[in-house]
Parts: C-alpha cells; sequence; structure tokens
C-alpha cells in the first residue's frame, strides 16, 4: 500500500474496534461480450486512473487484494464505499468476483457502479439507473445494497446507499430504525458530506427523476448525520481526496481512492 492514513476516535467501547475503509477502487475490466463502447472506454480509463494516482506501483486489483490480505492480518472489518467498479459491465463484474468472493466485508455502491450503459453514448432519456441497480443486485446478492449494520462491540458500523447523490425512502427510514438502537454509529457511505450531500436540491445523474418529498426525505437523512449525537463521525470516497472535515464539532472523514494505494485504518475505543 503506497498510504495508510490513521483515524482513531474516542467513544468509550469496552473493547476497541477496526476498521479498514477502502473506496474508489475503479477496476477497468471488459469482456469479450460487454459493448464495443464499454471495451474502448476501459481501456482509455486503465491509463486515466494511472496518471490521476501518479502512476502508482501496482493495479487497483493488487490493491484491493492487498486490503483484503491487510484487513484480516490487523484484525479488521473491511467496508468499501463504491465505485469499485469504473463502469458496471461484464469483464468489472466478474473482476469483482474473482477478488471479493469467500471474503468478509461490508459494501454500499458508488456512482459508478450505477451506470449501466456509458454516459458518453447513452440516450437522454434511458433508464439506466434503475436498470443498473437492478443488475447489480442480482450480481452481489450478497451485499444489501441499500443499507447495512453490523454491530461490533457495541459500535454500530452501518453502510448507506448515496450512490445517485442522495438518500433513497429506504436507506432513511432503515437508517432512522437503525438509530433507535440507541448505540453509538458510525455511518460509511459514497458521497461525502461537504459535497452535494449538503443542501441536496438536484442529482447529479440526469436521468433520476426525484420529487420534492424525495428531496425532503434524503435531507432528512443528511441533517441527522451532522446533528444527531449518535452518529459519532461519516466516512466517505467519491472526491478522490482525503478532505477531512468538522461540521459542528462532529468530523467527516474523505478517503482517496485505493486505485492510488491509499486506504485509511480507523481505531474506535
Amino acid at each position: 500500500m503506497e498510504k495508510i492514513i490513521h483515524t482513531v476516535l474516542h467513544v468509550g467501547l469496552e473493547k476497541p474496534v477496526k476498521i479498514l475503509h477502502v473506496t474508489d477502487v475503479h477496476l477497468t475490466h471488459s469482456a469479450e461480450r460487454d459493448p464495443e463502447t464499454q471495451r474502448t472506454l476501459l481501456a482509455d480509463r486503465t491509463w486515466t486512473f494511472r496518471r490521476e494516482g501518479k502512476y502508482p506501483t501496482y493495479t487497483p486489483d493488487e490493491y484491493f487484494t492487498e486490503a483484503i490480505r491487510m484487513a484480516k492480518e490487523k484484525d479488521s472489518l473491511l467496508v468499501v464505499t463504491g465505485d469499485v467498479m469504473d463502469l458496471l459491465c461484464e469483464g468489472n463484474i466478474a473482476a469483482f468476483h474473482r477478488i471479493v468472493d469467500g471474503h468478509d466485508m461490508m459494501f454500499t455502491p458508488g456512482g459508478h457502479e450505477t451506470q449501466y450503459i456509458c454516459r458518453r453514448t447513452m440516450e437522454e432519456e434511458a433508464p439506466y439507473p434503475e436498470q443498473a441497480c437492478a443488475r447489480l443486485k442480482a450480481a452481489f446478492p450478497a451485499f444489501d445494497m441499500a443499507f447495512d449494520s453490523r454491530i461490533i462491540n457495541g459500535l454500530n458500523i452501518v453502510t448507506a446507499n448515496s450512490a445517485l447523490e442522495y438518500f433513497p425512502r429506504e436507506t432513511v427510514e432503515r437508517f432512522e430504525a437503525e438509530l433507535a438502537k440507541g448505540l453509538p454509529m458510525l455511518v460509511f457511505t459514497h458521497v461525502p458530506m461537504n459535497d452535494k450531500l449538503m443542501g441536496i436540491t438536484e442529482p447529479y445523474h440526469p436521468n433520476v427523476r426525484l420529487t420534492a418529498e424525495d428531496y425532503r426525505i434524503s435531507n432528512r437523512m443528511r441533517d441527522a448525520l451532522v446533528h444527531n449525537p449518535l452518529v459519532i463521525a461519516t466516512v466517505t470516497g467519491h472526491s478522490h481526496a482525503q478532505n477531512d472535515i468538522e461540521i459542528d464539532g462532529k468530523m467527516h472523514y474523505n478517503t482517496p481512492g485505493l486505485f492510488a494505494g491509499i486506504c485509511r485504518m480507523i481505531e474506535v475505543y
């Protein structure tokens, strides 16, 4: 690994909890049965991420495999917050399975997993988010894409779907039910709290059709992540940079991309 960011949180647990956070792996594999537009794009994107990562030592696949090994060696839970696949296609789905199958981790998707076809070539009215989400769930039934939680030593570790840059109703309602347990909660989601989720008015994806009620529900969760005292912090990805910020006395951590060989080890006491 090129860099491990160390983050320590104190909430009064009887026993400490270790979590290895990785995000934005950006696998760029394609298969012969994938459309030619996808194969061409992914061949170019491979070098896009090598340049952005300043030509890291290893490939995204190798860093992902190393992260899985590191999580086991450090007795830590691996949490992955999206954009593992640069494009949702057969080649990347197969690569994701090849790397993660048989290993314990929590996963919530990012925007790139919700692109069913290449955005450069999509028709403006194509309902690609709905198609992509359905395909993603079918390809990875072991992961709960909307919301998941795991309690370790009194700490509630949560993954929440913000892949399309808002929180869907199911995610919000399950999050609020989880708050009712009254445990300190560390929330992992894809989009940073200082990005689209702060004061959301419209999503990035042009084919996501939201109502005023959708915005109200999404912002309800956003406000809870910032102000509810049970939420000790949020941990996100998406921006490929370390942008840790404090909002009203609470930290929101943003981890750079694993494609550059960067991850975050979190220790909670």
